[in-house]
């Protein structure tokens, strides 16, 4: 047993405690304010304290409360507390007879708020004709009515007792059931949406490693050549130094084939290789996006001194291209026909910086349905691997706006003074 489940039965134990214990409580209360009303009204013969009814009856009362601590199986109680009285009514009949229907009235409440409606139709029908036996067979020893006005009344005590208070307990329990499969369709919402968010990470981060493949792949490869040439022209070298090109040649190449191993458990099968993606060929994705009747103005800042990414690493252009790309597809989707602006402001000496600013669609657009928010997911995360921020957010104008700033690995490269 869990401990969910114990304390689940723990709460269910105390709740059953506290209904039985005032049950008791109030019904012995209402017995003593009976035997005290008797010593006023000879009519109540039998009901004073300390007689043989009286005693009978807070006897009968207390079993019937006691039935109450049943909770798990709530229906039988009901039947039980109903049973009780019609056993009373047999042995001693008198005019308390009547206090006995408030343990039947809270049993028959508990079993319409917990039990099982099948088994609720039941046992309150059974437990109604128990009632109404009991108080026939009271009624009948006191001779106080004929006949027929004695089932009409004991009919009557069935439907007050039992059926009245399943109305408000059918209610609540029909409340409880509709909040709680609520609540399990909020859980399954929730459990398909991280579900679907955990894929689509997945899925991106498989494209990245994909895409670092290449890059990596690219580079290694021209080192195991530069290092296979070293080991060509050095003939005049000392044999060491041929031996530590060949060395440099043979773990470049153990680097490699490592590498496309690794990566090659992550990556999709059947998926096409593409070229490497720079900032240089950002107009070529902007030309494709122009094709298609996108409205996109491309705008380069820069200081003049220096190529356009200088200092950024292959992984951090990459990452820029894929968030222009990104950010011009959710633009399509969600604002289709409003004017974009893609700039790259290159005049920081320490960070390349990217803009994609899309106006807000027009009247006669028809946006797609809101997204999942995955391509911001692989937005952010792509610059975070290559150590950079990213950052997305309407304008003041309901448009939308994404941004991402990249590091540069050093400044070896920028040109003299342009720091």
């Amino acid at each position: 047993m869990t401990t969910a489940q114990r304390a689940d039965r723990s709460r269910s134990a105390a709740t059953a405690t506290a209904t039985a214990t005032t049950t008791v409580l109030s019904a012995l209360a209402l017995l003593w304010i009976i035997a005290l009303l008797s010593r006023d009204d000879p009519s109540m013969g039998g009901a004073a304290l300390g007689t043989a009814a009286w005693w009978w009856t807070a006897v009968t009362l207390v079993l019937q409360s006691a039935t109450l601590l049943w909770r798990r199986q709530a229906t039988a109680t009901l039947g039980c507390a109903a049973a009780l009285p019609l056993v009373l009514a047999a042995v001693v009949p008198s005019g308390l007879f009547t206090v006995t229907a408030l343990p039947v009235l809270v049993a028959a409440f508990v079993a319409g708020l917990t039990g099982a409606w099948r088994d609720v139709r039941r046992w309150a029908l059974a437990s109604g004709v128990l009632v109404a036996a009991a108080h026939f067979v009271n009624g009948s020893a006191e001779a106080r009515t004929d006949g027929s006005a004695l089932v009409l009344q004991a009919v009557l005590q069935a439907a007050l007792v039992v059926g009245l208070p399943l109305l408000p307990a059918s209610v609540v329990a029909a409340q409880r059931a509709t909040r709680a499969a609520q609540r399990e369709t909020l859980a399954a919402v929730t459990r398909e949406r991280d579900a679907k968010i955990g894929e689509a990470i997945a899925l991106e981060r498989a494209a990245m490693a994909r895409e670092l493949h290449d890059i990596a792949a690219h580079h290694l490869s021209g080192i195991s050549l530069m290092a296979s040439a070293v080991a060509r022209q050095t003939v005049s070298a000392p044999d060491e130094a041929r031996s530590g090109a060949l060395e440099i040649r043979e773990q470049s190449n153990a680097i490699l084939e490592d590498l496309r191993r690794l990566v090659g458990l992550l990556r999709d099968v059947g998926s096409e290789d593409e070229g490497v993606k720079t900032l240089d060929t950002l107009t070529g994705l902007i030309e494709t996006a122009r094709l298609t009747g996108a409205r996109v103005d491309f705008a380069l800042r820069s200081d003049g001194r220096r190529d356009p990414g200088t200092g950024v690493s292959p992984l951090g252009q990459l990452a820029a291209y894929r968030m222009v790309q990104e950010s011009l597809t959710n633009a399509s989707r969600h604002a289709p026909g409003a004017p974009c602006v893609v700039t790259v402001d290159d005049r920081d000496p320490s960070r390349l910086r990217l803009t994609v600013r899309n106006a807000p669609p027009g009247p006669q657009a028809r946006p797609a349905s809101r997204g999942t928010g995955f391509g911001i997911v692989g937005m952010r995360e792509r610059a975070a691997l290559v150590g950079g921020f990213f950052d997305a957010g309407p304008t003041g104008d309901d448009g939308w706006e994404n941004r991402m700033s990249i590091p540069r690995e050093s400044d070896h490269d920028l040109p003299e003074g342009s720091a």
